[in-house]
This record gives structure tokens, sequence and C-alpha cells, in this order.
């Protein structure tokens, strides 16, 4: 009796033993549907990624042509605003006033000296206080109290003398201001790619302030702030921009020095 019972249970927990091994094991179809769940989980990460990066892109670029328009027009603005320094006499502040392009006279580097003694009329050689540095071909502006002068230089300056172009046609009182002039000009360019372009010309070099630039307007102002055809009435400059994909777009008034 006791070797029966001995058999019988050793029968059964061979029995048991297979039946747990085969409770253990994961069929095909269960692993083929968690493999679709895993692959549907992970296409939505990457699909919320993509997006994602996408926009942080378009966000970059947006806050990127934000801060090269800024810049941009701060040049801008910081040049046209010294159109009309040193005029005198109801002088034009510009050689050009159009809607899409101005062309002025301005000393962008600072460059003045004084005379150190009174000229007589028709004199070409400047006494000047300094004048090393001064290159060839520059304008310059002789400026008394009440009267300024145009002129240009003849050779490179010299540390206390500077050659004009022409002879003066008036007396010229000790310390008058001589100012170097650099001739700037900002205009619209189509470029062979089709977008239009914002550029900025010294002294006849020209090159890229703005690219892409989807509209560039100039309104020029008179003391009443109403739009004036005239030059010599002009006190303020109306600038309005607009660049890139975005079209973001920025709008300043400048103040003329007089």
């Amino acid at each position: 009796m006791r070797r029966a019972t001995v058999s019988i249970t050793r029968r059964l927990g061979r029995m048991g033993a297979g039946w747990r091994m085969g409770c253990a094991g994961v069929s095909l179809i269960e692993l083929l549907i968690a493999l679709t769940i895993s692959g549907v989980a992970i296409s939505g990460a990457i699909h919320i990624f993509s997006a994602y990066g996408l926009r942080f892109t378009a966000q970059h670029s947006t806050m990127v042509s934000n801060q090269e328009l800024r810049l941009g027009l701060d040049v801008l603005c910081s040049e046209v605003r010294l159109a009309g320094a040193g005029l005198l006499g109801g002088d034009s502040p510009f050689l050009k006033a159009e809607p899409d392009e101005i062309e002025f006279f301005a000393n962008l580097s600072s460059s003045a000296t004084t005379l150190t003694q009174a000229t007589e009329i028709g004199w070409q050689e400047l006494p000047v206080e300094e004048g090393a540095g001064w290159p060839k071909g520059k304008q310059l502006l002789l400026c008394t109290a009440i009267h300024c002068a145009w002129n240009r230089l003849a050779a490179d300056g010299r540390k206390q003398a500077l050659t004009l172009a022409t002879p003066t046609v008036e007396q010229l009182p000790m310390h008058s201001a001589v100012f170097l002039l650099n001739r700037v000009r900002y205009y619209l360019k189509r470029h062979d790619d089709g977008t239009l372009r914002l550029m900025r010309e010294v002294d006849g070099g020209a090159s890229t302030l703005l690219a892409d630039v989807g509209s560039f307007q100039l309104h020029y102002l008179n003391k009443e702030g109403r739009m004036t055809t005239d030059s010599r009435e002009v006190v303020r400059v109306r600038v309005t921009i607009w660049v890139g994909q975005e079209r973001s777009g920025l709008m300043r008034d400048i103040a003329i020095r007089t």
C-alpha cells in the first residue's frame, strides 16, 4: 500500500511540473500584440518629439530674425541720425530721399579737427591740429560759426595739414571746424534667388545689412509731423521694415541732428 502511494505521488508531481512549465511560456499571438502596442507608443512619442522639434526650430528662427532686424535697424538709425550734423544755412541733409532709398553724408568715424590759423581765399593747404589718417578723396565740411562749405581731400592727410582738391573761396577764421565725411546709402536690391536685401553702402563699398526683406519703406516728416517731399524740411525719418518668413516687422522714427 505504501509503495502504491509513493508511486501515485511521484506521478502527480511530474504532472504538476509539466503543467507549470506550460503556463510560464508566452504565445506568439501575445508577443505580437505586445509588439504592436509598443510600436504604437513609440510612434506616438516620435511624432510628439518631431512636432516639438519643428516648433522649437520655428521659434528659434523667429528669434534670430527679430534679433538681426533690431541690430540692423539700430545701425541704420544711428547713421541716418548723423545726416544733418554740421549742416548750416538750411542745406538739405540728404543727397537722395526716396521711399525705398536714402543717401547722405555723415561723419561716421567722428573725425574732426580745427584750423590752427586763419586762411585766405585761394588756399589749398589747411593748417590743422590733427589730420593724420584722413584718406585721399574723402569729402570734407569746412564750417565757421555761420556757414559750412564742401570740399574734398586731394591727398592723404598729414599730422598738421590737409590738402584740398579745390582752393577755398572764402576766408576761414582760426579754430574753424573741419569734418571728415562718409557717403552713406541704404537701398533695396533683388538677388538672383528672387529675395530682396537691404544694402548698406559706405564710400562705394556695399554689403548686405538685412536679408529676406519683405518690405522697406521710408517716410520723411517736417516739423509739423507731416510727410514732405522737400528734403530741406525733413526733421524726422520714419522707417518701416519687415523681414523673414514670419514677416517680423519694426517701425522707428529717427530725429535728424541739426
